[in-house]
């Protein structure tokens, strides 16, 4: 069979021999066989290539699949490892203080029993914080106070206790809080105003206070919604009552925000002083500066007052600190049932972090696992 190549230009085809190439690869059989067996060649290679990456993407996949379950293991037995820290310190102290195992784990046998892998634990008690949701008393808040929250046994249903009113005396610890100056609330006005705004946002009625808001004036606003009147079920919500902007909520580069203060967990409007932070302890009487402050911090920091830190009112015997400040009985505790434990996991590089509530029965040592979130 004869093959015409008058199509390609005489002077190219003069010029690079082209019909000897194109004749010895089209018209001799070796020269097709080449060709086959090169396109063949090209083929396979781009194939195994192709199967390569896959396998290779598979197996990174199946080593990351593997890696996420070990670490997901390690935040479980990281939280379990938590849990028996507190029932051993409940069984054998019945106070909690900063000094406890729960607060200061032991990083190097956390590196002996997770080998390959780093792993982190906090634990925050959440009963030195402000309870939200004890502000004001109900009989929503006896039953719900939170997400998984209860009456802790022993404690008062809200009314008055020991002849105060305990919804003054939340009042009152707000105030001094939110006046600390570190939160940009600017005068007393100001302060009892949002203290207002957040009693009605909690209490169940639609009376307004004198400087609260009910569900009329959430409902004239542009995005219009209404007001709970019952328990916060998460500190965030603080961002939907009059008066309490992301800024005073989350701080800035000038001022803290309150929200690392703040709890929604615990009714009995109780706080642990030995576990309390500075901005709390100094809103626990009026009179209370921080230099005060700083004579009970160091003083609960220091391991020989331990035994001391049972009481109530060891605050009394630390140096420095004036005899004639007290702490309404009402508002302290050295107990504590609500526990933050956050635990992060890093292999290689890739990390996981769970985070979950704790509740601790003081009385029964019993444990519930309050709500749980993998990240």
């Amino acid at each position: 069979m004869k093959h015409d190549w008058s199509f390609l230009p005489l002077r190219l085809c003069q010029k690079k021999g082209i019909r000897h190439y194109i004749h010895a690869v089209f018209v001799d059989d070796s020269g097709m066989a080449l060709l086959m067996t090169l396109a063949a060649i090209s083929f396979l290679v781009a194939v195994t290539v192709d199967l390569a990456t896959s396998v290779n993407w598979q197996m990174q996949a199946s080593r990351g699949l593997q890696e996420s379950v070990r670490m997901d293991e390690a935040l479980i037995s990281g939280l379990n490892l938590v849990r028996a820290s507190l029932f051993a310190d409940q069984r054998k102290q019945h106070y909690d203080t900063l000094l406890d195992g729960w607060n200061t784990p032991d990083e190097e046998a956390l590196h002996t029993l997770f080998a390959g892998m780093q792993l982190s634990v906090h634990v925050q008690d959440m009963s030195g914080r402000i309870q939200i949701n004890r502000l004001v008393g109900s009989k929503k808040n006896t039953k719900n106070q939170g997400r998984g929250a209860r009456r802790q046994p022993g404690s008062k249903v809200p009314g008055k206790v020991n002849g105060k009113n305990p919804e003054k005396l939340q009042r009152e610890l707000w105030i001094r809080f939110l006046l600390s100056g570190k939160f940009g609330v600017e005068g007393r006005q100001e302060a009892v105003a949002l203290v207002d705004a957040l009693s009605d946002w909690l209490d169940e009625d639609d009376n307004e206070r004198d400087h609260g808001a009910e569900s009329g004036y959430y409902q004239s606003l542009d995005t219009p919604y209404v007001c709970r009147n019952g328990p916060l079920q998460y500190p965030e919500e603080l961002l939907l009552v009059k008066g309490f902007t992301r800024k005073l909520v989350y701080g800035d580069k000038e001022h803290e925000g309150i929200i690392d203060y703040l709890t929604i967990y615990g009714q009995d409007g109780k706080i642990n002083i030995n576990t309390a932070p500075p901005r709390v302890l100094q809103a626990l009487a009026p009179g209370v500066d921080e230099d005060m402050v700083g004579a009970l911090i160091t003083f609960r920091k220091e391991k020989e007052n331990l035994g001391a830190l049972k009481n109530p009112q060891w605050y009394r015997h630390a140096p420095d600190f004036p005899g004639d400040i007290v702490f309404d009985g009402n508002l302290v505790t050295t107990i504590s049932s609500y526990f933050l434990v956050t635990i992060t996991a890093d292999i290689n590089g890739l990390e996981q972090t769970g985070a979950g509530f704790l509740y601790r029965d003081p009385q029964t040592k019993e444990q519930d696992l309050l709500s749980w979130r993998v990240d």
